[in-house]
Formats: structure tokens, C-alpha cells, sequence
């Protein structure tokens, strides 16, 4: 009913010329299609106190080849030739200063529903933006005004009041008001201007305020003023179902001062040194007031930001949720195998590489609970969901939570690495060198990161043991560890239904008998250029696309475009040995382009591939997207730039996809770094308007297929289904393996380096649903309450949608068909080709106890797989299994009670450190329990292990998106529901207001042309 009556609405105020205004939230912007003309003059906002209309360059679209809208008018002149028309347009912002900041970005479509072209200048005396356009209006026709952060607004003006003008006021998003109240008060209480240096840490983003994701928080920080860096705001990876926390850390002299707010609250609960040199009275005072695991986060990532870790290494632990000696253990476990045991690459005869795409690939075997097995993930690339990592506990086989195995594999045979960090060892030598105990306490722990950050800058190598090389590992070796799902033949049986995973299985490894590798000893020394350096690449890399942009298209890229993204490894990559991060700071400085807004997004890469960006632009009524590809190349401080037949410009759009003999070009000369399939596949995901939480995912992922999206709807049910309440934790245990394991990692906040997702691949036949009809058992979900050491399990099955792309003749067109659908079905859109929405379900569901949680860690051993075992439980309830542990406690405590002493407390003196002597925060653990995360505020003292690192390696096989195409493409019609998106209503409207541009009232756009 709302949507017919706005419907109507609507009709009305285009039949009688009436002016109207229609908000949009600005998450939503982009499911409008609301994205900026590209023949527009390069007018930033920062230059408007500078420029005015008279030096603005405008550029005659008339002769740009990339539409032709030189249709004839009535009176024989073409439109080109026909007076053209200007319109005054005032944007105020609900946060006045955002006017010097933001450049807004707008459409205008005529009555029949074509965007119209325009060129953009800013007037300064008048503080207007003047859209000349190259036709004369006529009628009523749609402006639409939007910018980051705010909701846009929309409204219908006839030419005969052309010349008033067109006034906007936009009102800013619930998620950027909290983010521009937050930071006015913390700088009132620290005073930017005065710090030496800024550093936020958030868990905006994922984190859902009101029923959406909370990006525009950092949209806000980044507006606030001059203070933030780009690259020194810190997304914490956390779940929808997490609170919003801020922490604003400054420098300034010796000192490190911090101002928090917690649970999306504008009222600070902490203000005051976090410093590792802080009294512990001082600290039990910060670690009161901040409650749950951001204390330490937040405490962690400051220390170690002002010791001077590298932006990499502060990226990593902001994915892993803190820094700890597994963070940096892993780290430098990475270093040493770039070092010892590096990729290999095609080269010519002289040794020169002729693709970066490699002739191996690493796959890792680890043992989850150590933070190291994050850091592998995030260098390396290596994430579950390409295949890459296997990762049980095995310590029964005599592994150790620091313990990582490595396989360099070329696709035959491999070389095999076990490596470790010693931690009593290192801790040691931190205690000789500084006559500090490690282990006294959480401050403690702060000076012993410091330490370690200091060793990585010199020898990072020296604090990491090599356990054991290997060489000469077989197919059959490499499936019993890694596991498959093809038929094999194993010590001369075959093997029907492929092999399970079994990990860093040391036993088994060590029988073997292999010969020893040999070591390559490759000079790691990184290059040396300064921060302002690597910020010129940035900024060298945009002017460059302009310059293409404008030659090519007659296209002036224009600072705030919606419309425009950069593509890049910039942050993944190492140059040279050499971090980065910076280099996305020069693109927001050129740009203006954020993750947050989706115009600036940092790929997935692993650190040796080669730092290169693309640029592309979308068209809101049309499928054309243009890209333009460079490489970086180092030793001239130039670009390779991608061609495709002399073009440097070129559609990668859907045609694009479904030609298959210029997809082979494009992969020779345009694209040809081994990363055409990355790039194309976010660029048109990019192109569907994906919600936050799925770029995100994407991005991590490294690239987008229809494998990776059951985890957004198994998230879903699972939080919906299983709702943690206090001292409870997810943890999964993963059997079949493919693409949607890196969106439950990051979705829900999971991983093996926080000891919550282990990765057991099982052969298909394992696997077969028995609840879902054509549907797959994906794993094992835990809901572990730390408290009452209960169990919460039940088999997480899933049947694909059914999605009908049989009208595209190529695999890439009909990926991206299924890509688009799965879009759609997540927000709620429709979509012709959808004939049967996936399914999600939680079966066999059992109450657990330690033991059996423990067995299932383990993969239940040599009679059982994880979910076999877990069926074969009793069914008990959760209180007759409280009362069965009661019991078993009670004779446990009578037959020991002999033996117990008179102990006296000596922790309560007000000066003594809240978690002195305790594993509570981020120290190592061999205890494989699962980290503590309510999404009920309360004290945790399970804020993550430091042991080894298990990570995940990526797979050579980019098709293999989903266990099957068959599975993907040929499943069942039988339809399910999925649980009501927050944001159905808006995609609604946007739905309504599309109708309403075939009715006289379309979405206003300019110079975009076909």
C-alpha cells in the first residue's frame, strides 16, 4: 500500500508540474543507481575557496564518442546545436563544514527518463554549483543532489523555473552524525591540532546501527577535518551483532592519550594515557571503565602504532582484533618464508619475470588458537576460502598451537615447512635484555609487543624456529593432509569418494621419511622511500588516469564521483620489500575515494604481487563499465598501461563478459598480470551496488563469485537462529570447503587465530545433506558458553538458489548473472532470473559439553568426522547435562579435597594489575578455547590466544566457485525464505521511484553516455 500510494503520489506531481523532494537513505544511494556525469570539470571541494566560475575549465562533451545523444528535434537542429540550459544549484549540509570538504555529485533525467548530460563548475562568489547542460530543458525534469554519509534528495522542477534556481539541504545518516558527534567531542577533550599524530580504531563498518551497516561513521572522521590520515583510521573487523566502540588515540611529545566511547554512545567512558608506561592503578582504571575485548584491542593497537610497527602489520591486527606476540610471530614466521622458501614466477631465460602469475601456491597447515594463523592468512592471501588452509587440533600428534606447515606446491610434487616461534624462549631473552616479566600482566604484555616490534625491524628472521624442511611430498601426501573431493588412489587402494583433511598432522608428517629442502636465502631487505614518497604514487597514479580519461573519452574526472572507483592491491602489496598503505592516502587525497563510500577498494592480494590500480566508471543506465588498467613499475617510477586493440580505455561490462575472444585479449595485453579475473569480477559486482557487508567480503575474498555468497545468508540465520547471549561465542567447525568459508570468517567474526574456526575439508559423499533435499552439510556451529563450559551444536546444511543464465554464452557472462542475482537476493530486490531462493538449516542440534567440544576440534578422530560425531551424541538436554557435570564435579572435588592448600589471595591491592598472572588478554594459550564475545556487554577475560598461526593458501582454479556448476546452476526449485532485510522498504522505494523515471521522473544524471 505504501508503495502505490508513493506511486501515485508521484503520477500526480508530474502531471501537474508540482515540485517534490524525496529522500534517500545514503546507504541506499547506490541501489538507485545515483552516480556522478564523467564530463564534468575537475572542481574539488577543497579548492573552492580558490576557484571560481570564471577559470573553471568546462569541456565540450558535444564530440565525446562514448554516447551519441545527437538526436533530431522537431525543428530539424540536433540536440547539440540547440540553446542550452544552466541550472544554480545551493547544496547546504546538516554539517556546515562539509561544505569545504565534499564536492556533491548530482543527476538530473527528463521527463522520459534520460539522464542528461551536464558539465559541473562551482561559482564562488555566489557559493553555487552551475550545471550547464548541452540542451535546452523542456517540461518538468529530476535533480538529485547526493554525497557520502548523507540521505540524498531528489526533486522535480519544471523549466519554467530554470532560472530560480534549485536549493538542498542534506541531512546526514544516523551512522555519520554518530561519527561526527564522537569525534567533535573527543577533540575537544584531546585537541587534534595539538597531537603530533592521530591514530582511530573502530568497529563501525560491519557493525550494524539501526538495522545498517555503520560505514558512514567513518565517512564522518574522514570529513571532520585535516587531522585523520587515511590510512590511520582502523576498521576492526566485527559482526553485525557487535557494539560500535571508537577509540581516538593521539601522540603528543612522550605522551599517549585516548578517548573511547563504547555502545554507539556520543558520551566518552574513558579519557586519559593509554601508555604502556601508565601506572597499573592507571590501568586498572582504563580496563574498568572500557568494558569487553576492545580494552586490550584498543590498548594493543596504540602501544604498538606509537612503538612504530609497520601499517601492515597494524592492518593485520585490526583484522585479527588486536596485536599480540602471535600477531607478530606470525609475521615474521611470513618473513622467514619469503626469505627461505620464496614464490616462484614465470621468467625468461635471463631470469626476468615475464607473468606475475605464480608457477606455485602455498597451502598451510595449522593448528587454530594462535594468532599467527591470522597473519598468514593476511599476507599470504591465503584465506579457507580459496582452499588454502586446513586446520584441526592436532596436538595430539605432538603439534603446538605456534606451529605452521607450509606446502610450496607446483601442482605435482611440493617442498613442506614446519615452522614455530618459541614463545617461553623469546620471553626469555625479552626478560635478560629488559628484566621484565612477560607474563606478570596485560602492561606488561604492552612493553613485550614493543620489544617485538622492535626485533622485526631488525632481524625478524632470528625470532622464529624452522622445525623441518622437506621436499619431495606426492599427490598422495598432499591430499591426506590438505584433503579432497575427488576420487584417489591411496597407499595403492582407491579411494571412492575422495580423502578427509587431517592438517598438521606431525605423526603422520614426520613418517614420511622426506628428503631435506634446501633453502634459497632471497635478500628481503625492503626498499627505502619515505611516507611522502609512497603518497606520490597515489597521486602520480590518478593524474595518470585523468590524463587517459580526458584523451581517450573527453571524460574530466571529478573529485566525490560515485560513479568512479579505484580498484587496487595498494595495502596487500609490498613494493620492493616495502609497505603500501600509504599510497591509498595520495588517492583519497587526489579523489577523495573511501572504502566506506565504495569508491576506493583495497583487493586482497598476497605481498609479492605487483602494486597496480584500476580505474573504472559506471553508467546508471547502462551496462557499459570503463576501465582502465596501470602497473606500477618501480625501477622507473612509471606505469604500465593495460591496451586492448590501441585503446586504453575499455568496456568490461557485460557484452564484455559474453565475448569470449575478447576476454582472451584482454587477458594478453589489457589485464595480463595474472589478476584479470579479480579485478573484472569486483568491478561488476561494484557495478550491482552491493550492500557494505558484501564488499567487504569481496574484498577479502579478492574476488567475486556465486561461491562466496551463502555465507551473507547463513550469517544471517545463524544470528537470527542463535543469538549469543553473555559469555557465549560462535565457533565453527567448516567440512566442506569452497568460496562462502572467507564471508563466515569475516561476517562473523571468526578465525584460527582466534581459536573459533576450524577447517576440517570432507570428501562430497561426507557432505550430502540429509535435512536439506539437494542441499550440503557445511559444518558445525557451536553456541559456547565459557561460563558454564556448555555447548550449544547442530549441523549448518545449505541449498543453493535456483537462478536460470542459460541465455549467456560464456562461463564469465553467466558468473556474473548469478553474481548480480545473489546481489539482489540479499537486498531484496527482484530479479527475473531468480526461480528459487537458497535455503539455510540448523539440524541434529545437541547440548555439548568440554569434552565433546573438544572431540569435535579434533575432528573426532579416526572413526568418526566432525558431524558424524556430533550425531552420534545422545540427545540430553542443557539441564540434565549441567546436572550431569554437577555431579561428575562434586566427586571430582571430594576425592581431591585432601590435597587442596591454604592459598591466600594476593591480587587485592587497588595497584595491582586487574589481569596480573593470568592468560586473560592476548598471551598464549594451549587451551584451544574459544574467545569469549558476547554481544551482551560484560567483563571477558577470553580476549584471544598468541599461538601459532594456521593459515589458509589460495586456489589455482578461479572457476571454482561452488562445489559444482551442477549444484550452482541445476538445483531444485523449491523456494525458501530468508529473514527481512532492514533495508527491503528503501530498495522498495528506490523500486518505486525507477517507475516512476518510465512516468515522466527519472533520476537525474549528466554527460554519461552510451
Amino acid at each position: 500500500m505504501i508503495l502505490l500510494i508513493t506511486l501515485i503520489t508521484f503520477v500526480m506531481l508530474v502531471i501537474g508540474g508540482v515540485s517534490a523532494e524525496s529522500a534517500i537513505d545514503a546507504s541506499d544511494i547506490s541501489e538507485v543507481s545515483i552516480s556522478e556525469d564523467i564530463g564534468i570539470s575537475n572542481v574539488g571541494s577543497n579548492d573552492l575557496e580558490s576557484v571560481s566560475s570564471e577559470n573553471v575549465d568546462i569541456i565540450d562533451e558535444s564530440d565525446s564518442d562514448l554516447v551519441d545523444d545527437t538526436q533530431t528535434d522537431s525543428d530539424g537542429l540536433k540536440d547539440s546545436e540547440s540553446s542550452a540550459s544552466s541550472i544554480n544549484v545551493k547544496v547546504d549540509y546538516e554539517y556546515s563544514n562539509d561544505a569545504n570538504k565534499i564536492s556533491p555529485d548530482f543527476y538530473v533525467v527528463s521527463e522520459d527518463g534520460k539522464y542528461l548530460n551536464f558539465t559541473k563548475s562551482f561559482d564562488f562568489n555566489s557559493k553555487k554549483w552551475i550545471l550547464s547542460l548541452n540542451e535546452a530543458l523542456e517540461g518538468n525534469y529530476n535533480i538529485t543532489a547526493m554525497s557520502a554519509g548523507y540521505a540524498a534528495e531528489s526533486k522535480v522542477i519544471s523549466s519554467a523555473s530554470l532560472s530560480d534556481g534549485v536549493n538542498f539541504d542534506l541531512k546526514a545518516t544516523e551512522a555519520y552524525k554518530l561519527g561526527m558527534s564522537v569525534t567533535e567531542s573527543a577533540d575537544k577533550i584531546l585537541d587534534f591540532e595539538s597531537a603530533d599524530d592521530i591514530l582511530v580504531v573502530t568497529t563501525a563498518g560491519l557493525a550494524k546501527l539501526d538495522g545498517k551497516t555503520s560505514e558512514d561513521a567513518m565517512e564522518a572522521i574522514l570529513n571532520y577535518g585535516e587531522f585523520m590520515a587515511y590510512s590511520n583510521v582502523l576498521m576492526l573487523r566485527q559482526s553485525a551483532i557487535d557494539p560500535i566502540d571508537f577509540a581516538f588515540i593521539i601522540k603528543k611529545g612522550n605522551q599517549l592519550k585516548a578517548v573511547v566511547f563504547q555502545d554507539a554512545s556520543t558520551t566518552p567512558v574513558y579519557s586519559g594515557t593509554i601508555s604502556e608506561n601508565m601506572t597499573k592503578k592507571e590501568w586498572n582504571a582504563y580496563y574498568n571503565a572500557v568494558v569487553g575485548e576492545n580494552a586490550w584491542a584498543f590498548a594493543s593497537l596504540a602501544n604498538g602504532w606509537y612503538a612504530g610497527v609497520s601499517r601492515e602489520i597494524l592492518q593485520e591486527a585490526a583484522f585479527h582484533g588486536h596485536i599480540c606476540e602471535g600477531t607478530l610471530g606470525g609475521y615474521s614466521i611470513i618473513q622467514a618464508l619469503m626469505k627461505f622458501y620464496p614464490p616462484k614466477q614465470e621468467t625468461d631465460k635471463d631470469g626476468n619475470v615475464i607473468s606475475f602469475g605464480d608457477i606455485t601456491s602455498y597451502k598451510v597447515l595449522g593448528v587454530p588458537g594462535g594468532s599467527d594463523d591470522d597473519a598468514a592468512i593476511f599476507f599470504l592471501d591465503d584465506t579457507i576460502g580459496k582452499t588454502g588452509y586446513v586446520g584441526m587440533n592436532t596436538t595430539y600428534t605432538g603439534a603446538t598451537e605456534n606451529m605452521i606447515g607450509f606446502i610450496r606446491w607446483t601442482g605435482k610434487t611440493g617442498d613442506l615447512i614446519i615452522m614455530t616461534f618459541n614463545s617461553s624462549n623469546i620471553k626469555q631473552l625479552f626478560t635478560k635484555e629488559t628484566g621484565i616479566d612477560a607474563n606478570a600482566g596485560s602492561l606488561e604484555e604492552l612493553k613485550y609487543n614493543s620489544w617485538w616490534i622492535k626485533q622485526i625491524k631488525n632481524n625478524p628472521e632470528k625470532l622464529v624456529d624452522i622445525l623441518y624442511e622437506f621436499t619431495g611430498l606426492n599427490q598422495s601426501h598432499f591430499d591426506y593432509l590438505m584433503g579432497t573431493t575427488n576420487n584417489i588412489t591411496y597407499d595403492g587402494e582407491p579411494f571412492e569418494y575422495g580423502m578427509d583433511g587431517h592438517g598438521l598432522d606431525l605423526d603422520y608428517i614426520l613418517s614420511l621419511n622426506l628428503p631435506t629442502a634446501t633453502r634459497e636465502n632471497v635478500d628481503t631487505t625492503p626498499a627505502d622511500l619515505s611516507d611522502a614518497e609512497l603518497k606520490q604514487i597515489g597521486i602520480d597514479a590518478v593524474n595518470k588516469a585523468k590524463e587517459i580519461f580526458l584523451a581517450e573519452l573527453g571524460i574530466d574526472i571529478d573529485r566525490d564521483d560515485v560513479d568512479l572507483v579505484v580498484v587496487t592491491d595498494a595495502s596487500y602489496a609490498f613494493l620492493n620489500g616495502q609497505e603500501t598503505v600509504v599510497v591509498r592516502d595520495g588517492i583519497y587525497e587526489a579523489l577523495g575515494g573511501t572504502l566506506y563510500s565504495q569508491t576506493l577498494l583495497n583487493l586482497h592480494q598476497a605481498a609479492w604481487k605487483p602494486l597496480w590500480f584500476a580505474f573504472a566508471i559506471r553508467y546508471p543506465d547502462s551496462d557499459v563499465v570503463n576501465m582502465l588498467y596501470l602497473r606500477y613499475i618501480p625501477e622507473e617510477n612509471t606505469f604500465f598501461v593495460g591496451e586492448l586493440d590501441g585503446a586504453k580505455v575499455v568496456d568490461i561490462g557485460f557484452n564484455t563478459l559474453n565475448d569470449s575472444a575478447k576476454l582472451r585479449q584482454i587477458e594478453q595485453t589489457f589485464v595480463p598480470d595474472a589478476n584479470w579475473f579479480n579485478i573484472q569480477t569486483i568491478v561488476n559486482a561494484w557495478n550491482e551496488h552491493p550492500l557494505f557487508d558484501q564488499m567487504a567480503t569481496f574484498l577479502y575474498h579478492a574476488h567475486v563469485c556465486p561461491g562466496v555468497q551463502p555465507g551473507f545468508f547463513i550469517t544471517d540465520y545463524i544470528q537470527s537462529e542463535y543469538p549469543l547471549g553473555e559469555n557465549e561465542s560462535y565457533t565453527y567447525i567448516a567440512s566442506s570447503i569452497y568460496c562462502k568459508d572467507d564471508s563466515l570468517t569475516y561476517l562473523l567474526d571468526l578465525s584460527p587465530g582466534l581459536g573459533t574456526y576450524y577447517v576440517q575439508k570432507l570428501p562430497s559423499n561426507e557432505t550430502v545433506s540429509e535435512y536439506i533435499d539437494g542441499g550440503t552439510q557445511e559444518g558445525i556451529i557451536v553456541v559456547w558458553d565459557d561460563n558454564l563450559k556448555v555447548g550449544k551444536a547442530a549441523v549448518v546444511s545449505f541449498k543453493w538458489a535456483t537462478i536460470d543464465n542459460s541465455m549467456y554464452g560464456t562461463s564469465e557472462a553467466k558468473r556474473a548473472a548469478q553474481i548480480k542475482a545473489y546481489i539482489d537476493i540479499y537486498a531484496d530486490n527482484e530479479n527475473p532470473n531468480i526461480k528459487a531462493l537458497p535455503e539455510v538449516s540448523l539440524d541434529s542440534e545437541k547440548w555439548i559439553n568440554e569434552e565433546q567440544f573438544n572431540m569435535l576440534k579434533t575432528g573426532a578422530g579416526d572413526e568418526f568426522n566432525a558431524i558424524t560425531y556430533l550425531k552420534s551424541l545422545e540427545d540430553v538436554t542443557k539441564e540434565d547435562l549441567l546436572k550431569a557435570m554437577q555431579s561428575s564435579n562434586s566427586t571430582n572435588d571430594n576425592s581431591n579435597s585432601a590435597n587442596t592448600n591454604g592459598g591466600t589471595d594476593t591480587n587485592k591491592n587497588d595497584e595491582t594489575d586487574t589481569n596480573s598472572g593470568s592468560n586473560a588478554i592476548g598471551t598464549n594459550s594451549n587451551s584451544n578455547n574459544p574467545t569469549s564475545k558476547p554481544n551482551v556487554r560484560s567483563r571477558s577475560t577470553g580476549i584471544g590466544t598468541n599461538g601459532a598461526i594456521a593459515t589458509a593458501a589460495p586456489s589455482e582454479d578461479v572457476e571454482a566457485d561452488s562445489p559444482s556448476e551442477e549444484a550452482v546452476y541445476e538445483v531444485s526449485k523449491t523456494p525458501s525464505t530468508k529473514s527481512t532485510d532492514p533495508n527491503a522498504l528503501a530498495y522498495a522505494v528506490v523500486g518505486v521511484l525507477a517507475i516512476g523515471a518510465l512516468l515522466g521522473l527519472g533520476y537525474v544524471k549528466r554527460n554519461r553516455k552510451e
